[in-house]
């Protein structure tokens, strides 16, 4: 966090307004600091968060989080394939018919504004 202009004008550095209160009891009825470290009737730290997290997890390992590849498994096989030399394709011999001379042609505007294509006799 950091400085922050308030309505009037004036600034305000959040962080270490935070860090000044983390020690303050939080508002409402969960008898915790702003930490969100569990207090006794006296205002004294009972349990951390940290605790709190460590003793949760314990107590419910299935909610604990994983690490999982997302990766496929390697198939053996399949590398196997892809290591053998891969034939050529035969290359495609020329067709024995000539293909026909296509004219060159040009694009028109005619007066109207349309466009027409008209073969091109200038060489």
């Amino acid at each position: 966090m950091s400085m922050k202009k308030t309505n009037r004008g004036q600034t305000v550095d959040m962080s270490s307004l935070v860090l000044s209160n983390e020690e303050t009891v939080a508002v409402g009825n969960m008898k915790v600091n702003a930490r969100g470290d569990q207090l006794d009737a006296d205002g004294n730290v009972v349990k951390t968060k940290t605790e709190q997290a460590q003793a949760y997890y314990q107590n419910n390992p299935k909610a604990a989080v994983k690490t999982v590849s997302i990766k496929d498994a390697v198939d053996v096989s399949a590398t196997k394939k892809m290591e053998q030399p891969v034939a050529e394709k035969p290359k495609a011999t020329k067709s024995s018919k000539p293909k026909a001379k296509q004219p060159k042609m040009k694009e028109v505007e005619l007066p109207n504004g349309d466009i027409e294509l008209v073969e091109d006799t200038e060489e």
